[in-house]
């Protein structure tokens, strides 16, 4: 029998919250966590289509992905993980997705993470890697930095310190699920804490904690890029779901980009939560997410 739509949705919602939601909650060690969620991600289906291929960036351990035909374009993706979570082995299955829906390379890295590398360590590491990118002839023209969650966090920074240093500028930004403001000012952090089946306050608390040095104000640019001056940056793109604690992080920043005349993309996922772009084999929302960001990566390619 078929599943509904509507079923398959609640059924999703309810494992999210029991094996993810429900632990972050829980004073459990990183490396508990990073093992458990490493496990999980194991029921991503990656895309057999794309060819996968180990390397070395700087000193990160990288991977990079390729679809069968060749591409011009590079999307640099920085993953998720609330800056103490993630690593190529969780999100190896969602950038297989990503590059066979552009048809682009995809290069991600596993870069340092908190507790053990607190701000500015994870965001000097990944301007190494840009640096080395351009080093190794890449044209900033053909590289869209693109992150999800804490990692929308880091493309962003590492955008506005590429601009701050004077550096060639990336073509474009794709932001997944963005965490912006590390103040946790964002309204919908309460009105959706209910809702969304990922994500939780407490993850977010503990990251920030992890990642954000006791002498740094968590209001600093830094480490809350929502707080920069964002004029001159590249067109962006942004994707978030209506469910998520992090709606307004999204929508907030969306409204200064457009304030300091910067180019944005903005769409909302009705119904999906925290991160949904990763369920694309299961969910219509999350597919077309990856038919959105792809025909905004095409269009950069155009210009």
């Amino acid at each position: 029998m078929k599943m509904s739509p509507l079923t398959k949705q609640l059924i999703t919602e309810s494992f999210l919250k029991a094996a993810i939601r429900a632990p972050s909650r829980l004073n459990l060690p990183p490396s508990s966590l990073r093992i458990a969620l490493e496990q999980l991600c194991k029921l991503f289906p990656q895309d057999p289509s794309v060819q996968i291929r180990s390397l070395r960036l700087a000193g990160l351990r990288a991977e990079e992905i390729k679809p069968q035909q060749q591409s011009t374009q590079m999307i640099f993706h920085i993953h998720g993980g609330a800056f103490y979570l993630g690593s190529l082995n969780t999100h190896r299955a969602f950038m297989t997705q990503i590059a066979a829906r552009t048809q682009m390379q995809v290069l991600h890295v596993n870069y340092p993470l908190a507790p053990e590398s607190a701000y500015p360590e994870p965001l000097e590491a990944l301007y190494d890697v840009y640096n080395l990118l351009l080093d190794q002839g890449i044209q900033p023209k053909d590289i869209i930095l693109s992150g999800d969650s804490c990692g929308a966090n880091l493309a962003l920074a590492l955008a506005l310190k590429i601009k701050q240093e004077d550096r060639p500028q990336v073509s474009g930004l794709i932001l997944l699920s963005p965490l912006l403001d590390l103040t946790l000012s964002s309204e919908s952090l309460r009105y959706n804490q209910k809702h969304d089946a990922l994500l939780s306050i407490e993850t977010l608390k503990t990251g920030i904690e992890y990642y954000v040095p006791s002498a740094i104000d968590r209001g600093d640019p830094g480490v809350s890029p929502y707080f920069t001056e964002l004029s001159g940056l590249p067109p962006i793109h942004i994707q978030v779901g209506s469910k998520e604690i992090l709606l307004d992080d999204a929508t907030r920043f969306k409204e200064k980009a457009e304030q300091a005349h910067v180019e944005v993309e903005f769409k909302i996922y009705t119904g999906m939560w925290h991160n949904f772009q990763m369920f694309s084999a299961w969910f219509d929302e999350a597919r077309q997410s990856l038919a959105d960001l792809a025909d905004f990566a095409h269009r950069l390619d155009q210009d």
